[in-house]
């Protein structure tokens, strides 16, 4: 993901901000869980560079998500960010992946990245039932608005958002800066989100720490954590996102699902291994981590 990539990350703070005042409230009121759902994935399950790491040698194309769903318990699906999945395409998908696996569509562009948020094409009647069709297997569905999409739009998503489905979850992924630099129009956008249940995104990248804004407004939340090649501050990152997420459960967090992002695939499994191990040391959880195949295995390649 390039959104807030550095070339040189040396200078950066990446201390998580303190929660929002108003994100423990929103957690309390919501009462919690005696068994939260953490999921932990990546952005994408096609990489050949998963072959010899997660993928034994000479899998097939058309077994890369069996494979991967084995290992993660959800993704970030960005295929349906480029175009309007089918029923169909849904179902292909659900019976190659494991049953308890997730799927977090992103939306198509045919609703974000328009005026009318697709409303002139009806894009969200046509993507309703496919999301629908992901039945328990649907995990945080999220709305990535382009970094171009300023606050004094606003009222266009917030009209919109009236209208969503309430049958399925959604969380907005906020980029433009002037939704965090103006502390009452955030908090007014953020209260809005609150009152109609809609859930946020979190993104953890370098060059954009205003974006790590820690508001949560439903007990459900994303983080998109962009990672350095498993330079030492992922790892420290990792560990302050650990204590984080500690402090949410006990506080009523009942939904989480942590992606990712490496500029190589292969070192996503690394990374979300790392942080599998340290939620169930920390948190109590009972996650199962990725599991790399063994040097024998992975020599098969050659």
């Amino acid at each position: 993901m390039k959104f807030g990539k550095l070339a040189d990350i040396s200078k950066v703070n990446f201390t998580l901000p303190p929660d929002h005042p108003a994100t423990q409230p929103v957690l309390e009121n919501h009462g919690g869980s005696a068994n939260p759902r953490v999921f932990v994935g990546s952005a994408r399950w096609g990489e050949r560079d998963l072959i010899g790491k997660i993928y034994p040698p000479k899998t097939p194309a058309k077994d890369y998500l069996t494979h991967y769903s084995r290992h993660f318990s959800t993704i970030e699906l960005n295929s349906t960010h480029y175009q309007l999945p089918s029923v169909n395409q849904v179902t292909q998908w659900k019976q190659k992946a494991e049953e308890s696996f997730t799927f977090c569509p992103k939306l198509p562009q045919s609703i974000s990245h328009q005026t009318d948020f697709g409303q002139g094409i009806y894009a969200t009647e046509q993507l309703a039932p496919a999301l629908r069709a992901f039945g328990n297997q649907l995990g945080m569905p999220f709305m990535q608005l382009p970094p171009t999409f300023h606050p004094q739009k606003g009222k266009l998503l917030f009209n919109y958002l009236e209208q969503w489905p309430q049958d399925i979850p959604l969380a907005i992924e906020f980029r433009h800066p002037d939704w965090f630099s103006q502390p009452r129009l955030r908090d007014r956008a953020f209260q809005l989100l609150e009152e109609m249940n809609v859930s946020t995104v979190i993104t953890d990248t370098a060059g954009r720490r205003d974006v790590v804004h820690m508001r949560l407004t439903t007990s459900s939340v994303m983080v998109r954590f962009v990672g350095n090649r498993l330079h030492h501050t992922d790892y420290l990152r990792i560990d302050t996102w650990v204590q984080r997420i500690k402090k949410w459960l006990k506080l009523g967090l009942q939904e989480m699902y942590f992606i990712v992002h490496q500029p190589e695939e292969a070192l996503c499994v690394d990374l979300s291994t790392y942080l599998v191990q340290q939620l169930n040391q920390e948190c109590g959880l009972r996650l199962s981590a990725p599991q790399p195949l063994s040097i024998g295995q992975q020599q098969e390649l050659f």
